[in-house]
């Protein structure tokens, strides 16, 4: 592999390099059209993109046109089922460095005598990738763990590939506007920031413990982490012990099995609703099954995380294409999309034809994989295009279905996932969580009131004149030429009376500020109604 040195590679020099790999695939014209081979103003055209033809020149680019195929694997909004297909074909799987231009790099994280640390060293690597290779080893103590060490040159390489991607990203979206919808360089950073985390091993080692924090509360097993050989460019954890879920006989112990991939399901959906921080690739290689029934997490170099919002979206999504609720989703969907110019009335209408295929049998076990493949199709049609953090979460959720249905056929995603959505419901209105939120509003109402002698003078003062005092801000003159928000209610006084006495009573009675805070609620239902 190219790149064994440690030293910056230069832009130029690596933009030659690509312009070379382009012209041995063929691809000159996009080349040209790129800046990377002789100017040109050609307009760039799609059609020169071949699914075999770009993968080949994925895999010639190195670990970042791989690794960037592989997530394009998990973009159906984006690629038919043939681009898909071709993507997925790209393994992060490359021939080993000799173990000679590895140790530098042990020296490099814990000095000459690296091998004292160890009773037991295995110089062939377990499995070699594109930024890592892993070893067998034994501590002192005569823990068996896993060394994990970062090929050296990795670095250099990949920041000076995602600095050049995104610049040719941008001149792409200049030059063809059917490349521009799908926001490549929105794309490329996002991509980049999630790469540059994954070549950082200590990172990787704090994410497998702040997840594995969550994960054990589940029953669940992640590798303890042994800080004192940790770092930047090595890491060393334990080796779990149990049986790789890719290894796991389908035909036999088909009960324990079924067990087995539920657990697993429901620890990723936990992780993704609950915890909001979760594993990012959680495909039957990095899963362990330990002892019985219990599941083991492996390799936490792709981790993603979901604001609140965006968890709320997602339940939203699950539950409106299960309940049947199709303008909820194209909303939604619309939204994702950044509510571009298209017809949402009919939009609404195809998704609710489409749904209308799965209607009776959506909660009755059909595959959420499928369902999404033709959602995926209909996003195509009308140009739309998700968020790029929308990829790593599909990802999962369709891997972990896959899995699990391989052992439980009967499993369905959208009535697994209501247990873990009324337990998150009860947490965030928990008498706890809303006693918290009706103190921050009583807080709010008392700094509010240090201002009430001002405006009791000032309601004296128009009783008394019938004039209404008025102070212009000139700055704030340009809001007048902006639409005015239709449809604000001006009524309401009675809930606010009842949310604000529930405020002033959360920390007298929670019974009264419970039932204020009631009847607040059933004020508002019937002035919805």
């Amino acid at each position: 592999m190219p790149g064994v040195s440690a030293k910056p590679i230069g832009d130029l020099a690596r933009l030659a390099e690509l312009g070379r790999i382009f012209a041995r695939h063929g691809a000159i014209n996009l080349g040209k059209s790129l800046g990377i081979a002789p100017h040109s103003d050609e307009r760039i055209e799609p059609e020169q993109l071949r699914p075999k033809s770009t993968v080949a020149l994925l895999r010639d680019i190195g670990p970042v046109g791989v690794k960037l195929g592989q997530l394009l694997a998990t973009r159906g909004d984006l690629f038919s089922e043939e681009w898909i297909d071709a993507f997925a074909s790209l393994q992060d799987r490359v021939e080993p460095l000799p173990f000679s231009l590895i140790e530098p790099v042990l020296v490099a994280s814990w000095g000459e005598k690296w091998e004292d640390e160890f009773t037991a060293f295995e110089r062939e690597p377990m499995a070699s990738a594109s930024i890592a290779q892993t070893y067998a080893g034994t501590l002192l103590d005569g823990s068996t763990v896993i060394v994990k060490v970062r090929r050296p040159g990795t670095a250099a390489r990949l920041e000076a590939d995602l600095r050049l991607l995104v610049r040719l990203a941008r001149v792409a979206e200049r030059r063809s506007s059917d490349i521009a919808r799908y926001r490549p360089v929105e794309f490329l950073q996002t991509f980049g920031k999630n790469l540059t985390r994954e070549m950082d091993l200590a990172a990787e080692a704090r994410a497998c413990e702040r997840i594995g924090g969550y994960l054990e509360t589940l029953g669940a097993k992640t590798p303890a982490i042994h800080w004192h050989l940790t770092g930047l460019r090595a890491n060393v954890q334990e080796r779990l012990s149990g049986i790789p879920a890719s290894q796991i006989d389908q035909a036999t112990d088909t009960e324990h099995n079924a067990v087995f991939a539920r657990r697993y399901a429901d620890a990723v959906l936990r992780m993704i609703i609950l915890n909001g921080e979760f594993h990012g690739d959680p495909h039957p290689g990095n899963v362990f099954r330990i002892d019985a029934d219990q599941v083991g997490f492996i390799d936490f170099g792709a981790i993603s995380f979901l604001s609140g919002a965006r968890r709320q979206e997602i339940i939203r999504l699950i539950f409106g294409i299960a309940d049947e609720q199709t303008e909820d989703v194209a909303d939604l969907l619309l939204d994702w999309a950044g509510n571009p110019a298209v017809d949402r009335g009919q939009f609404a209408i195809d998704l609710d034809q489409l749904i209308e295929e799965f209607r009776g049998t959506v909660l009755s076990g059909i595959e959420f994989s499928v369902i999404f493949d033709r959602v995926f199709g209909l996003l195509r049609e009308y140009r739309l295009v998700l968020p790029p953090d929308l990829a790593i979460l599909l990802r999962t959720l369709l891997t972990a279905e896959g899995f699990v249905r391989a052992f439980a056929p009967d499993y369905n995603i959208a009535e697994e996932t209501k247990p873990i959505v009324i337990q998150l419901l009860s947490e965030r209105f928990s008498l706890g969580a809303t006693r918290d939120q009706l103190t921050k509003l009583r807080q709010r109402l008392f700094g509010l009131s240090a201002s009430l002698p001002d405006m009791i003078d000032t309601m004296t003062t128009i009783a008394r004149t019938g004039a209404i005092p008025v102070t212009v801000d000139p700055t704030s003159l340009e809001q007048l030429h902006r639409p005015q928000q239709q449809n604000q209610s001006v009524k309401g006084p009675v809930v606010a009376a009842l949310i604000v006495s529930a405020a002033l009573l959360a920390d007298q009675s929670n019974v009264l500020a419970a039932i204020a805070l009631s009847l607040a609620l059933v004020a508002l239902v019937r002035k919805w109604n």
